[in-house]
Formats: structure tokens, C-alpha cells, sequence
């Protein structure tokens, strides 16, 4: 298994397709934040429903330390000793209060300018994203009301090729957000992702709403980076060498959003793996 934008898919399949009630981690190596974030929304939701999973963790321990420092796995029923934060570029952190928004934001730029010297022009074009990515939860997550805890969450962590940025949460979905304006606008959650981040549509009828995810989309396509968003029953999926394509997925509610952007946009050099072998990369 690999609790990655490739991997987290057998998970959530053996689990919400499969009831598989014991996830067996133990020889994961390899993990990225938007498998962590689906991860610990899959845990959260199995208990919400009183069908709580039983966990075996990861017995490489450069890959448990980092998914302790991100944030995963340090409850006090996980026996978890205190992790080395340092490793985790930006832990998994909440989103709930829109005007906490820029405050969360500057913490997530923070710990990049404090690991990277980035110039001004590209470091202002990832807290944009970073806006615009936060606020779909608490302008989204909860379109009709009626969803107790959305419980939004965002991760960030750099890698060899790219950093990655992702957002997540429990919330209504993209297909239920559209239904509010018309009912016939997304037909299904492929269908709803297509009207969302490939033709801009949103549930406002306000003129320039909605098209924030396709403009982050296009973006991250111009820059040869990958891009994943998932919702209900669908994943549309973007890489340079496949182009985009929608799946079928195992069924989950909310959104998760996934942004690799190559480290070249922002000037950085390859991440220094040295002391740490092997550390959070797929095997060679």
C-alpha cells in the first residue's frame, strides 16, 4: 500500500467498497499529504459512523516518524511518542473559520520561506492558491447547513520533484454544492468535478464566482504539475505524461484537492535527502 494520490485509492476501496475493517500499514514507505488527509478523514468518518478501524502502523520508521510529525497518529489511544515537527513541512492543520483564512495562510508561508529562499513573484502565487484552496471549506464544505463538522484540513510537504499541497474535508461534496443552484447543472460527481474545474461553474450565480479552480488548474497544467480532485464517486486526475482523466472511485463525501508543483517554479533545488535514507520516497 502507498498513502499517496496514486495509492490512497485501494485504501478507501477496501474500506467504503470492500468493509475491510483492519488497515494494514505496516510496509508503507512511501506517503504523500493528500493520502495523509484522506487517511485521517477515513479514520475520522468510520468513527463518526461507529465503524472504527483498526490500524497497523508503519514499521519503517522514517515513514512513521514523518506521518507522527504531520500530525497523524499521535492521539493519546495511539501510544505515539512525540514526534521530531521539523520533518513535516506544514502538519495537518484545521480550516473552519473563513477569517482565520490569511492567519492560516501565513503560517503555511511561514515554514516555506523559512526552509526555502523564494522570490516574491512565486512565493505571492502560491499564497493565492493557498486563498482560494482555503476558503472552497467554509464557503463550500457546508453549502446546505446541515453537515455537523465538515472538519476541513490542509498539509503541505516538499519532495524531489515537487511540493505538495493539499486540502480535504468531510463536507457535502461538489455534485450536492452545484444542486443548490440547479439541480441539472452536475447530473454526478464526475459531472460536477468536469462543471467545476474545467468549466468554472459554482453555486453562486455572482458574476467571476466559481472560476478559481479551473484557473489554479490551468496553472499548475502550464507548469508540467500534477493535479488531483476528488469528489463522491469521482477523481479527476491530471499528471504531464497522461493528461487529465476522470475515474470511478470508492464513495466518500467532501472534497480533497491535491497540488504537485515542480520545485523549479519557485527556484528550489532538490530536496536534501541526506541523513534520512530512504525518508518518505517510494523505493528505488
Amino acid at each position: 500500500m502507498q498513502l499517496t494520490i496514486e495509492g490512497i485509492e485501494e485504501i478507501l476501496t477496501l474500506v467504503r467498497a470492500g468493509g475491510e475493517r483492519t488497515l494494514d500499514l505496516r510496509g508503507v514507505r512511501d506517503a504523500d499529504p493528500f493520502g495523509l488527509l484522506l487517511l485521517d478523514l477515513l479514520i475520522r468518518e468510520q468513527e463518526n459512523q461507529g465503524d472504527r478501524l483498526r490500524i497497523l502502523r508503519p514499521l519503517d520508521p522514517a515513514t512513521l516518524r514523518w506521518m507522527q510529525a504531520m500530525g497523524l497518529f499521535r492521539r493519546p489511544d495511539f501510544g505515539a511518542p512525540a514526534p521530531n515537527v521539523e520533518q513535516a513541512l506544514q502538519p495537518i492543520t484545521p480550516i473552519a473559520d473563513e477569517s482565520a483564512i490569511m492567519e492560516l495562510v501565513d503560517r503555511f508561508d511561514a515554514r516555506l520561506a523559512a526552509r526555502y529562499r523564494l522570490d516574491r513573484s512565486p512565493r505571492y502565487t502560491l499564497v493565492r492558491i493557498m486563498i482560494e484552496l482555503f476558503q472552497n471549506i467554509p464557503q463550500h464544505a457546508n453549502a446546505t447547513g446541515l453537515v455537523a463538522d465538515p472538519h476541513g484540513i490542509a498539509a503541505m510537504q516538499d519532495y524531489r520533484d515537487g511540493i505538495v499541497l493539499a486540502i480535504a474535508d468531510l463536507g457535502v461534496g461538489m455534485r450536492t454544492s452545484l444542486s443548490l443552484r440547479d439541480p441539472d447543472l452536475a447530473t454526478s460527481d464526475a459531472a460536477a468535478i468536469d462543471a467545476v474545474v474545467l468549466r468554472g461553474a459554482s453555486r453562486f450565480t455572482d458574476p467571476g464566482r466559481g472560476e478559481e479552480l479551473m484557473r489554479i488548474f490551468r496553472m499548475v497544467r502550464s507548469w508540467d504539475g500534477t493535479v488531483a480532485v476528488r469528489s463522491g464517486r469521482a477523481l479527476l486526475r491530471h499528471d504531464p505524461s497522461e493528461g487529465a482523466e476522470v475515474y470511478d472511485v470508492a464513495p466518500f463525501p467532501g472534497v480533497q484537492i491535491a497540488l504537485v508543483i515542480p520545485q523549479r517554479i519557485f527556484g528550489v533545488e532538490g530536496v536534501d535527502a541526506e541523513g534520512e535514507p530512504g525518508f518518505n520516497e517510494p523505493d528505488e
